[in-house]
């Protein structure tokens, strides 16, 4: 059975170059080519918009209605999952690199192309899209399975400390708000959302009965509950993430004048992702509920942080915050003050 036509959009105004490209695609043996052409860029984004069957793109980038890299710009603009193959005057190998850099799968310079290096330049731009999307989605179902193997993680500490049920996913919330309020990078947000919600992990070594103890705890159970950290680490080394997701655990009840556990480190020694996690640890402690104590609410948590602004927490981290209540409204979901 013969392979499907590949359906190609040329985009270029020069009716020699029309027929050139139609003489050689004509003539590469067993691969049929279907040609659609438009001579003017928003023709072919018309074309393109309008939905018709289409494999790959054939680009004049010195159009009269756009010129250089722009009009690679306006086609990703519309859509981005069609692969583009350059066929232009414009020799220039700084705008080549570019162009690739942008998403362009190839780029050919007229009068240096024939009729098998213009197929194999298709062919294989199909083949590497296809390779692109399939490794996106292998990608994006690994995402998926991580984030449900958080999702247990999550619900085993939980069921161990039934009455901070929830706590990790707040935090995580208010983390990442304050991530992004900080301008931090998408990969570092993501890695502090997963170290944010596995960031008591290591609860699951301490007894049950203390965790839930309605009084205070004596020095020796403290001392317990202080090992959390560390063994949340010793957990979470032995994955290979692409975040340093076991130090972050690790450093997430640490302060700024060196008065924290497990380590007493000092200020800037601390990750920022740990700095931040520890802000929004104490804020949603402070505001939910706990076997000692009544929720004191969110007041007296932001009141908290701003007191000890630069002494236990991270200035900057601690105005970030303070911004996500006033300016963006944060509110903690399913949060119960019982």
């Amino acid at each position: 059975m013969a392979d499907k036509p590949i359906q190609v959009l040329l985009i270029e105004d020069n009716e020699g170059e029309v027929r050139l490209i139609e003489e050689m695609l004509s003539d590469v043996g067993n691969i049929f080519f279907i040609l659609n052409r438009a001579n003017r860029l928003y023709l072919g984004l018309e074309y393109i918009k309008a939905r018709h069957p289409l494999d790959v793109i054939l680009l004049n980038l010195m159009l009269p209605d756009s010129q250089g890299l722009d009009t690679l710009h306006r086609i990703h603009e519309i859509i981005v999952d069609i692969p583009i193959v350059i066929l232009t005057d414009l020799d220039d190998k700084t705008v080549a690199i570019q162009a690739v850099r942008e998403g362009a799968q190839d780029y050919l310079v007229k009068g240096h192309v024939d009729s098998g290096l213009l197929e194999r330049a298709l062919r294989y731009a199909l083949e590497r899209k296809r390779t692109e999307t399939d490794l996106n989605m292998s990608l994006e179902k690994l995402r998926r399975i991580t984030d449900q193997i958080i999702m247990i993680v999550i619900r085993t500490v939980d069921l161990k400390d039934p009455y901070t049920a929830g706590h990790q996913k707040r935090v995580s919330d208010l983390a990442c708000s304050i991530a992004k309020c900080m301008e931090l990078s998408g990969d570092q947000i993501e890695g502090l959302k997963y170290a944010a919600s596995m960031h008591d992990i290591g609860k699951i070594g301490v007894p049950a009965e203390i965790l839930s103890k309605p009084g205070a705890l004596k020095t020796h159970e403290f001392s317990l509950v202080k090992t959390h950290p560390e063994a949340g680490y010793n957990i979470l080394k032995h994955v290979d993430f692409p975040w340093p997701i076991e130090t972050i655990v690790l450093q997430h009840h640490e302060r700024m004048n060196g008065s924290g556990y497990p380590n007493g480190i000092f200020g800037k020694d601390i990750l920022l992702e740990a700095r931040i996690l520890a802000v929004a640890d104490v804020v949603e402690a402070m505001s939910t509920h706990r076997p000692y104590r009544a929720a004191l609410g969110i007041d007296l948590a932001l009141e908290e942080i701003l007191k000890y602004r630069g002494i236990l927490y991270d200035s900057e981290v601690v105005d970030a915050c303070l911004l996500v209540f006033a300016r963006d409204k944060f509110k903690f979901e399913n949060i119960s003050n019982a």
